[in-house]
């Protein structure tokens, strides 16, 4: 495949994914509507320093108003149309713009089994039972006809079900995506096909279905609750259409949201609308990789605010499963040095592929390219873009050199490659221009199990979910609890966080859960991740919530976080490896007699 380097003339100063949807669109190609927004729009995240002034803006369709954050600024969601998104970036209100990106479920894939009535949890726990708390399932699959998900009367815990990917004329939340409230549900829970009837598709095996078990399934159906069995329940249905490849007219077409890190922001504040003044734990067993691992992204700036806006809120993040997938490496570029970067890429991979490198503000890297031949395909400076075409003038490679992100000051490169490209090994080779300090951290942004690595030396070290870094969420990891010794889980991701914070916050069994099986009445299917861990969390929320609340008392997010901390069971697992397991191991009986205590 001949290639060839070009400079652009594409905006620089903004986000690197928004960089690269303006090259694309500058070569023609079609930006497709998802079901959050319509041809030629982009979803997006923003930090504001004036409120109004972003709502007057006619190019903006509003979304969510998220919270202000430490500095006083607002975070808000909403749709702009592609071309306008270098003015709306230029505007005196704008701080800061980010494209929703891809969420994945936090789950080993390759651990699962069905069965029937097995062992979810056989232990109870103190206290109300999740009674008068709201639980928030964000995810993928809800089997609202499990019988786990119902009361004694087959009607439904749910107090809503927004569907994200359901299309509808009525009124929506933020305008898209169909709402069904508890009569509807119970309405449909009536039909031959329940399912049908609110004109949803529920695959087998749903990641959602298991999770809302976990955190709060009653047994009905299984015969063995989750931890909070008496909670009342909201599930946000995400959309998968962000997910896949669109066709528009024939031809290839560009999602216009990369993802749905918007659509995760809107469906919180959806479940705390709902919730209102009741206590509520929201559940998250998605993430991605790429990103600084600072706290810093406007999703964890939001977390962060909207738990912080008033007490007996909380956010549960599960910490991923990367820890030995070689999608993190990290070194030091020496000044007039480089340092090469080896990227393995699978021959006939068909998906895009993506990197980010992150880097000090003060410090000025040039990234060069070098093809598996030996070939180098150019270089990019700090505060340029380039791209990489073939003898069609086709885009092949699409890579940046940000300058001073404006939510943390530091500089990152991106580096974004069409499927199908060489296999091999390709080399990013960072070359240090002005150094002062020299350290880096790149990850790889990727689809699945299957796909690209770093070779040697990466390392394992700050593997976490990207929207696991926040200040106020609390973050999981996995352990196997069905062996003596209770070892963490391979797959469960590293901390700490880039600026050298203690991530994850503690450790629950993630391993060989048993919780229920979508599609089924009674039955549930096995699966690891911490994606399984995280609802156990979720659930221990809840029950210490429903704790406080019976003795008319209130949790700050401060309060849950320092009470699951210092219950935490310290002696496990064997090895030492806090930035792996946190505080210890969670100690669901221990956190909600500290509770008791203190409200007594």
């Amino acid at each position: 495949m001949e290639l060839q380097f070009e400079s652009t003339d594409i905006f620089a100063d903004i986000d690197p994914r928004l960089q690269r949807l303006l090259e694309r669109k500058s070569r023609g190609i079609a930006i497709a509507a998802t079901t959050s927004t319509e041809k030629e729009e982009v979803a997006v995240i923003a930090k504001v320093n004036n409120l109004s002034e972003w709502l007057s803006m006619n190019e903006v369709y509003p979304g969510a108003e998220l919270g202000s954050t430490l500095d006083g600024e607002q975070i808000v969601t909403g749709r702009i149309p592609v071309s306008r998104i270098k003015h709306i970036k230029k505007s005196s209100c704008v701080v800061s713009l980010k494209p929703a990106q891809a969420l994945k479920a936090t789950l080993d894939i390759n651990i699962k089994e069905t069965a029937i009535q097995q062992d979810l949890w056989a232990q109870s726990f103190l206290g109300q039972q999740g009674s008068g708390v709201v639980v928030g399932i964000i995810d993928v699959g809800c089997d609202f006809a499990h019988k786990n998900f119902r009361h004694a009367d087959g009607s439904t815990r749910l107090l809503a079900f927004w569907n994200q990917d359901g299309y509808s004329n009525r009124k929506s939340p933020y305008g898209y995506g169909q709402e069904y409230k508890r009569d509807e549900i119970n309405q449909a829970l009536g039909a031959s096909d329940p399912y049908a009837a609110l004109g949803y598709k529920l695959e087998d095996r749903a990641h959602g279905t298991h999770v809302m078990d976990i955190a709060v399934g009653n047994g009905q159906g299984s015969g063995f609750a989750g931890v909070a069995p008496a909670a009342d329940i909201v599930f946000v249905q995400l959309s998968q259409n962000e997910f896949t490849p669109l066709i528009e007219n024939g031809e290839k077409a560009v999602e216009s949201c990369f993802g749905d890190t918007v659509a995760l922001l809107e469906a919180m504040k959806y479940i705390f609308n709902i919730a209102g003044d009741r206590p509520c734990v929201i559940n998250i067993s998605l993430g991605l990789f790429g990103g600084p691992h600072d706290g810093s992204t406007l999703v964890e700036q939001s977390i962060d605010a909207l738990v912080s806006e008033k007490p007996n809120r909380a956010i549960v993040i599960a910490a991923g499963n990367s820890y030995d997938t070689g999608i993190h490496a990290s070194g030091m570029v020496l000044q007039n040095h480089h340092f090469d970067l080896q990227w393995k890429i699978p021959h006939r991979n068909p998906r895009q592929k993506e990197i980010e490198i992150w880097y000090g503000g003060g410090d000025r890297f040039q990234l060069e390219i070098i093809a598996p031949d030996g070939t180098s395909l150019g270089r990019v400076d700090l505060g340029e873009n380039g791209e990489v075409v073939d003898i069609e003038d086709n885009t092949i490679i699409f890579f940046t050199n940000r300058q001073s992100d404006p939510n943390n000051g530091d500089n990152v490169i991106c580096v974004f490659m069409e499927p199908d490209l060489p296999g091999g090994i390709w080399t990013l080779r960072l070359h240090g221009v002005q150094v002062t300090n020299g350290k880096f951290h790149a990850w790889i942004e990727r689809e699945d199990y299957s796909q690209t690595r770093f070779l040697p030396p990466h390392d394992n070290s700050h593997t976490l979910n990207t929207i696991a870094c926040g200040y106020k969420s609390i973050v999981v990891g996995s352990y196997d609890d069905s062996k003596i010794n209770k070892p963490l889980s391979f797959f469960s991701s590293c901390g700490p966080t880039r600026d050298g914070r203690q991530k994850p916050d503690l450790i629950a069994p993630g391993h060989h859960i048993w919780a229920a099986a979508s599609r089924t009445a009674t039955q549930v299917i096995r699966m690891s991740g911490t994606s399984m861990a995280a609802p156990v969390v979720t659930g221990a929320i809840a029950l210490m919530l429903a704790e406080a609340l019976s003795y008319n008392k209130s949790l700050t997010i401060d309060e849950i976080r320092d009470i699951l901390m210092a219950s935490t069971q310290k002696n496990f697992p064997i090895i030492d490896q806090p930035e792996r397991y946190g505080y210890g191991a969670i100690d669901i009986n221990g956190a909600l007699l500290t509770v008791r205590d203190k409200a007594s």
